[in-house]
This record gives structure tokens, sequence and C-alpha cells, in this order.
């Protein structure tokens, strides 16, 4: 569908409408120039709307020239061809310029090949309709170019190729040279083969004609193709193979339609469809239609693209989803099959935990034993480490005098051992201030002995309650009767070694 397109014969008589696309082909018809032609054209063209057209031009008003330009690319190119042939063919508006090939020697220009129609207003009420209908118009190019894909189907070997052709009632000769164009001209008339001579005194002619312009050199023997459905031109090949300069050989019916895979009785009843069918696949090296002409194809490239990467994207993002609801239902599986085995071992797991004995303590239980345990089977602390540290606290504070020393083992709870130590101040005069500060400088030398992880006081001498009610009597002058300043502080040390 992407190569689908309408290949138009266009003369000054009439339009011929080819409907091809690979590997299938449909005729639609001839349409003569007049109103009631151009309306079944217009026809034609409405109900295929949307097909782009190449649109071939068979016309005797054709001007080929041959130039050695110099070599250059880019816009640099576009600018010279398009002084070049303003300067060739003037205010022609169908022109174009076909690089051939490229010198093999010297500065190694390129060789074009200058095409116009000077005269194609004949052309204009064809492409009238085309732009009324909007059609995407890919190019117009000569007869002679789609000669030379007919060629290149039917093999032909020899250098210089002249094809003469009689598929209407004109008679069309065209040169090639290695395969590529390089001239053509049309003859027209009724019966331009009415005399066994004719057709070969004109290719002699166009011969003569072409050695003189250069086009062909004056010791190259031209091979003559006669292609003629109608079998006038079939009486030229004998005078054509009597001259030196000339070997001729006959394409028939059967071996043009096996070169481009027509049916037989198809290709006879329309000879006309043999070079549309060549050129309908090829590109168009040579394109004579004016930019503006082209627009609406260029715009139909864009639309087509945009709708052919649209179409990818969505064929990936179809396949990204497949492939990722295929993954996800793996997957599922995959979790259905692990819950089943779950399941299973629980199964099993139960049937065996039935065949337990009954437990005979509960868990908390279990976890506490443990607990005692493990705390029975640590070494008990050593005494003579809590008393050295005790007694390096008070060597240093010789007013301290302990009543009682106790330690606790915290070690599960907290990793420490804590050492409460009851004090007072021995003598104690009732100044509970200079009490305080013997207590705390106490503090502070039990806090630097080694090991002690911090000291706080637990119990003063002085209640320093806000809330509290202040009871007691002074007694003057009599130290021995003043209460006496207990207290009591507690050690966190870090675990002692056993």
């Amino acid at each position: 569908m992407l190569d689908h397109r309408l290949i138009l014969l266009a003369t000054a008589r009439q339009i011929g409408v080819l409907d091809w696309r690979p590997g299938r082909m449909h005729w639609l018809g001839e349409f003569r120039a007049t109103p009631e032609g151009l309306v079944a054209f217009q026809r034609i063209i409405a109900r295929n709307a949307g097909l782009p057209v190449v649109l071939v031009a068979d016309t005797v008003e054709e001007d080929y020239r041959s130039e050695i330009l110099p070599h250059v690319q880019g816009r640099a190119r576009a600018e010279l061809l398009g002084r070049k042939l303003r300067q060739v063919f003037r205010n022609a508006r169908f022109t174009g310029a076909w690089r051939q090939a490229r010198e093999a020697s010297g500065r190694r220009d390129d060789r074009y090949l200058l095409v116009a129609l000077p005269d194609a207003d004949w052309l204009m009420p064809w492409l009238g309709v085309l732009h009324r209908e909007g059609t995407p118009l890919a190019g117009i190019t000569p007869l002679a170019l789609a000669y030379q894909y007919l060629l290149g189907k039917l093999k032909a070997p020899s250098t210089h190729v002249l094809l003469a052709c009689r598929l209407g009632n004109g008679l069309r000769l065209s040169y090639y040279h290695d395969g590529l164009l390089r001239f053509s001209r049309l003859i027209a008339g009724e019966t331009p083969t009415q005399s066994p001579g004719n057709a070969a005194e004109e290719i002699a002619k166009t011969q003569l004609y072409m050695s003189g312009q250069r086009i062909l050199p004056r010791e190259a023997r031209l091979h003559v193709l006669l292609l003629d459905p109608s079998g006038q031109l079939d009486s030229a090949q004998a005078p054509l193979n009597a001259d030196p300069a000339f070997s001729a050989r006959v394409i028939d019916l059967a071996t043009l339609a096996r070169a481009l895979h027509i049916p037989d009785d198809f290709l006879r009843l329309t000879p006309e469809v043999a070079p549309l069918a060549a050129i309908a696949s090829e590109a168009l090296p040579l394109n004579l239609a004016p930019v503006e002409l082209l627009q609406p194809h260029v715009e139909f490239l864009w639309r087509r693209g945009l709708r052919a990467a649209a179409g990818i994207i969505a064929f990936l993002g179809a396949g990204m989803t497949a492939a990722y609801w295929l993954h996800a239902q793996d997957v599922s599986d995959q979790a259905t099959q692990l819950a089943k085995q779950v399941q299973r071992l629980e199964g099993r797991y139960m049937a065996i935990a039935r065949t337990f004995p009954p437990d005979a303590e509960t868990p908390e239980d279990l976890a506490r034993t443990v607990a005692l345990a493990a705390r029975l089977d640590r070494r008990q602390t050593e005494v003579d480490t809590l008393l050295a540290t005790a007694g390096a606290a008070l060597q240093s504070t010789p007013g301290v005098v302990p009543e009682t020393l106790s330690w606790h083992d915290e070690t599960l709870t907290s990793g420490q051992i804590r050492l409460d130590i009851d004090a007072a101040l021995v003598p104690f005069d009732g100044n509970f201030r200079v009490a305080m500060q013997d207590i705390e400088g106490f503090m502070r030398a039990l806090d630097a002995v080694p090991g002690v992880a911090g000291v706080s006081l637990v119990r003063s001498p002085v209640n320093a309650d806000s809330t509290g009610t202040l009871a007691g009597k002074t007694v003057a002058g009599d130290a021995a009767s003043a209460p006496a300043a207990r207290f009591s502080v507690s050690a966190r040390l870090a675990e002692v070694a056993r």
C-alpha cells in the first residue's frame, strides 16, 4: 500500500491512467483532451484521491542538452543548476537537471543532462485537475526516461543503444549511452512508417544529427532496438543491418511481457503500459516539475512518515505491553506456586507439631529461666575492686565517714555495676553550706577514680525542695549537739573484671 500510485501518460491529444501497485496493475483508460475527457479524468482522480501521481510526458516539444559543470554540492549545486537552466532554456517552466556521471580525469567535473519542455501549454488542463483535487504530484518526467528503465529490464548489452518505439501515432527515437539517456526525439504524424524505408531513414538521420552534435562518437556502431506492437517497424530491420553503422533487433511482445512480468494478453491490449510499468517502482532522477507543484507531495510524504512512525511506536508499545503482561503472568504463576508450596510446608509443620509432647512451661517462663541462668552463670563481682574504688575517694576526703556500702549488678540491663555509699560528715559544726561543699568534693573525687562512669547524689543533708516545710532548732555554741550531716551517693561503674 505504501507504493500504490497512479502513473499518467500524457500527450497533446490524450492522457492514460495506470493504477499500479507491486505485483498488480490496472489500466483505467485513456481520456481525450476535451471538456468531456477532462470531466471523466477528474472523476478518476477523485475516485483515487490521496494516491501519489507520476506524470510521464510524451511530446514533440522536448529539448535535451549535455553539459559539463564544476563539481559542487549542496546549496552551491542548486544555485549553479538554477542559473544554468535559466540560461539555456530561458523562460521554460518545466525544466530539470540530471547528474549522470563524473569525469575520470582533469578537474573531475560533473556531466549533466539538462531537459526542458519549452511549450507545455497542453499539459496545464491536466495539471489543473490534479491541483483542484489536491493530488500529490510526485514528479513530471519525459517518456524517454521510462524507456531507459525498460531497456534495463530487457538487459540491452550494447554501449550505444537507439530505441525506436512506436506505441501510438508517433515514432520515438531515444539514444542511451551506457544505459543512460542522452537524447530523444518524437516524430509525429499519423503514419510515420508507411514505406518500408521510412523508419530506417529517420533512424539514419538521427544518427547523423547525434554525430554532428557530438552526442554519438562518429566511429561508434549504433545498436537499434525496434519495438512496435503493430509490426510496422519490422521492415526497417533488414536495411539497418545492411549498413555497417547499425545492428538492429526486433523486440516482440512476448519478450517484453516476460521482462516486465506482465501477461501477454494484457500487454497486447494496452501496449502503452510497458514504459509506465517499467518506471512505476523507480525513483525519478530527472524531475521537470517546478517546486510549487511538488509541495502537496512533500506534505503527503510527511503525513505518511508520521503515520508510519506512529504505527511503529504503537507496534513497539503493543509488543512491550505484551512482554510485560507475559512477565507479570509468569511472576503471578511463580507466586501461586510459592504460595502452594508454603501451604504444603505449613501443613506438614502442623502435622509434625501435633506429635510434639505438651509444653510444661510457657514461653515467658522459659525466657525468664534462660535469663536467670545466664545471670547465675556470670562470675561474681570482685569486692576488692569496689572497695578500692570507694577507698580512693574516701582517702582524698578524710571528713567523710562511710556508714554503709552496697553494690548492685545491673550488667544484664545497663552493662554497669551500681555502687551505693551512705556516709556522714565528721566532725559537723552545723554549717550546711560547708557540708555541701565537702559532699561535692567527695563526689568529684569519686568521679575521678578510673572506671567510674558517673556519680549522683541520692540523699542530701539539706532538703532543698521548695514545697517542703522547714523544721528544727538551732543551739548556739554547741557543736556536739548539732544534727548529723548524713548523705547518700550512687556511682556507676563499668563492668568490673572477674
